[in-house]
């Protein structure tokens, strides 16, 4: 129970008007309820009054009365005692509110805020937005909680700095507040600041504490522990998360792929991986230019959520000899971070020299008649053909002819590409198999072998080197249902891999390749492939055909043998696709292949291994794109998985990485590594061993400074700290809700004086005893003891 009031300052000893005002306050130490009070006190007035009257005595009315009323007020003095009442003097003022502003490393930091009041942009760091909060404007912020708060302000990183209301006052001094950078033991203290709020201010605990910071803390208490004592103390935390919780919008154009030696007139297919920040759904045109910024391709593309990669592919021809200087971009776009990963760039090299192509058939086919009258034609082919059974002096009436195969091996060496039709190998020297075998996997020639209705390849079992070569298993093969019904017609289609294939494209644009295969002519006859070898790549397949594994039936397959490459047609129908296009995706197809099998003999010269990363310098949780190219591609392994690197630290044990073969390329291999420790790295091939030099990729894992190691703003633990403490969070659009929703400016007990117990004092004491005693007097002068 507490009575309280208004003294002047002048009736208050020791205490001067600069401290007023005053307020005192009665305090009892009565617990029971008010009808229990009053029924006591009533009871007692009858008691006494009943018992006085009743008495029998000569004393008159007026004696009784008297000595009623000193009874009544012993009993009152003795309940009054029991009472405790208590004098409490104490102080009123406006009420506490402690104001915390970051100005860490990680307040440097540049964000978008779209109603920003700086002249030129509206990319302002975050110190600069809280500053803009608390002192723009003709009646700042902060000049307001000066006039309604008793406002304490403390700046943060590592240490604290209180900021005094002086000769400058406390908005100029917070328009001069800066950066101050990490030193070497420390970064950020947000919850140690709330705690040193709490603590250490003088004072009695504020109505609330203002957080305005990103929520990056490197150090001290976490901002649970410290919204934890907030809420002990009833002190509510009201925090506002200055910054954005995005990664900054960026476009990243990434791991460049195209042949680095290419003939005049190839179309050559450049493909690179673009990655976007804040993007999503943005319609963006990536060009490839050359060295003098000359367009020469450009397409549009939808960019994808971030961090998705997305593949992009433009195509070119190149007809002028010589190098090539390549350039990838994307132009760069609104509010972007970072422009220079706009661009990736790539020289290659156009050779003018002719591919030495060796056609060998057992009888003039149409396949065999279209394929030699396209490579005759053909200005960057040198052909020769053997026809097994054509008359003895056909190599006198054709200058493409060969009286008989070369059986030679500096004749059969001599060219790039070999390709097989449908031969009868009962018709050539058995030593001519090792010499093409050889010639694969030693020299790096390319070989196509196409399926025939007489020989090829069911006549071939029993031929080791054959065996080797071709991409399927001969022994599974039977004759009685080798070849599908040539009543049927059967449209070829690419599969995921072929799409991916630089020759299968037969358009300029993806969209474009899919359509000319969807209208090509179909074939009417194919051999039957129920089982082909493992690593065997199927670049084309029968949609609506299965073989015994319930897969589609393969028609274009390619595998790597040794330093070359086999590509196998399973029917010799290709021709058809001249039908109402005058050639135009037959020559398309078929010059392609032959420009791609010719580039391996013309890479041969070329040694070593290039070993790349995608930087140089990477954060502890960034993955590491490691990247193998061959600059030979024949000496790139058969097998997937077996180019191995050694990862060597600047200190600490190495370890092996191996690499997988990238999809659709001979000579590229590629490995994700992650969750590399800080230091210094270098990568060294040393499987498979090559003799010529392979440059090593060097690399650096650094921890940033711990400030900076992540500037998202941690909205969410700002918020879990708020509510923890029973108070709310903001982001930085919302600080006109936190004006509204602060505790209101009223006034508050800042100190107060030592209590003064009136229940105990010598008065009432004295006046408990003379009651006592004049009532016992009066009763015995009346003779009523």
């Amino acid at each position: 129970m507490m009575t309280s009031s208004t003294l002047p300052p002048s009736l208050l000893l020791g205490l001067t008007e600069a401290t007023a005002p005053l307020q005192w306050r009665l305090r009892w130490n009565w617990d029971w309820p008010l009808w229990a009070t009053a029924f006591i006190s009533v009871f007692a007035i009858f008691w006494v009054m009943v018992f006085y009257f009743r008495e029998v005595s000569t004393a008159g009315k007026g004696v009784r009365s008297g000595l009623g009323l000193l009874r009544l007020t012993t009993i009152g003095l003795t309940l009054l005692m029991l009472a405790q009442p208590t004098l409490e003097w104490f102080r009123l003022g406006r009420p506490r509110l402690v104001l915390l502003v970051d100005r860490s490393a990680s307040m440097g930091t540049m964000d978008h805020y779209p109603g920003a009041t700086t002249e030129d942009s509206s990319d302002i760091s975050r110190i600069v937005a809280w500053q803009q909060m608390l002192t723009a404007g003709e009646q700042a912020l902060i000049e307001r909680w000066q006039t309604d708060y008793q406002l304490e302000v403390v700046a943060f990183d590592e240490r604290f700095e209180r900021l005094v209301d002086s000769e400058t006052s406390l908005a100029e001094q917070l328009r001069e507040l800066t950066i101050v950078g990490e030193t070497t033991t420390g970064g950020t203290r947000l919850g140690d600041a709330i705690d040193y709020a709490l603590r250490e201010l003088p004072g009695k605990p504020p109505v609330a504490i203002v957080v305005l910071t990103d929520g990056i803390s490197t150090r001290g208490q976490t901002l649970q522990q410290a919204a934890e004592r907030a809420r002990r103390l009833r002190v509510p935390l009201y925090t506002v998360a200055i910054g954005s919780d995005l990664r900054r919008p960026d476009i990243a154009v990434e791991n460049l792929l195209v042949e680095e030696i290419v003939f005049p007139g190839d179309r050559l297919q450049v493909e690179a991986t673009v990655r976007a920040v804040g993007y999503e759904g943005k319609t963006v045109d990536v060009v490839l230019r050359d060295a003098d910024a000359r367009d020469l391709a450009k397409t549009t593309i939808k960019l994808p959520p971030d961090e998705t990669p997305q593949t992009v592919r433009l195509a070119i021809r190149p007809d002028v000899p010589g190098q090539l200087s390549l350039e990838l971009a994307i132009e760069p776009q609104d509010e972007e971070a970072n422009t220079i990963n706009n661009v990736a760039r790539q020289v290659i090299e156009v050779r003018d020299e002719k591919i030495r192509v060796l056609f060998v058939q057992s009888q003039p086919s149409y396949e065999y008649r279209a394929l030699k009258s396209l490579l005759e034609r053909d200005p960057a082919v040198t052909l020769h053909v053997v026809l097994q059974e054509a008359d003895a002096d056909y190599s006198t009436v054709d200058d493409t002819a060969l009286r008989a195969f070369p059986v030679g091996e500096q004749e059969l060496f001599a060219y790039d590409v070999l390709i097989l039709g449908d031969v009868d190998p009962s018709l050539l020297p058995r030593s001519v198999w090792p010499l093409v075998e050889r010639f694969v996997t030693v020299h790096g020639g390319g070989m196509v072998g196409i399926a025939g209705p007489r020989f090829m390849p069911l006549a071939f079992q029993g031929i080791r080197s054959m065996e080797i070569l071709l991409p399927i298993r001969l022994e599974s093969l039977n004759p009685l249902r080798s070849q599908l019904s040539d009543s049927e017609n059967f449209v070829v289609s690419p599969t995921t891999l072929g799409w991916q294939t630089p020759s299968l494209q037969l358009g300029e644009t993806r969209d474009e390749s899919q359509h000319i295969w969807q209208t090509l002519p179909p074939v009417s006859w194919m051999l039957r492939l129920d089982d082909i070898k493992p690593g065997t790549q199927v670049l084309a397949e029968l949609p609506g055909q299965k073989n015994r594994q319930g897969q589609r039936l393969p028609v274009i397959l390619r595998n790597y043998v040794g330093a070359g490459e086999v590509l196998f047609h399973a029917t010799d129908e290709t021709w058809r696709w001249r039908w109402r296009t005058d050639d135009r995706y037959f020559a398309r197809y078929w010059g392609q292949v032959v420009r791609r099998l010719g580039r391996g003999r013309l890479a041969a010269g070329r040694q070593g291994v290039q070993l790349t990363t995608d930087r140089s310098l990477y954060k502890p949780d960034e993955s590491i794109q490691l990247q193998a190219r061959f600059r030979n591609p024949s000496q790139a392994p058969a097998d997937d998985d077996e180019v191995v690197v050694q990862l060597r630290r600047s200190f600490g044990p190495p370890r092996q990485v191996t690499l997988q073969r990238r999809l659709g390329r001979r000579g590229m291999f590629v490995a994700t590594l992650e969750n590399l420790a800080p230091g210094k790295y270098e990568t060294l091939l040393i499987r498979p061993n090559l003799s010529g030099s392979s440059e090593v990729a060097r690399f650096e894992v650094r921890q940033p400074p711990r400030e900076l190691a992540q500037v998202v703003v941690n909205r969410l633990e700002l918020a879990e700290a708020a509510k923890i403490s029973g108070g709310k969070s903001y982001t930085f659009a919302d600080t006109s809700q936190l004006i509204k929703e602060l505790p209101q400016p009223q006034q508050q007990t800042l100190a107060e004086l030592p209590p003064r117990p009136l229940w105990n004092s010598h008065a009432i004491m004295a006046l408990f005893v003379i009651t006592l005693t004049c009532e016992w007097l009066l009763r015995r002068r009346y003779g009523m003891l």
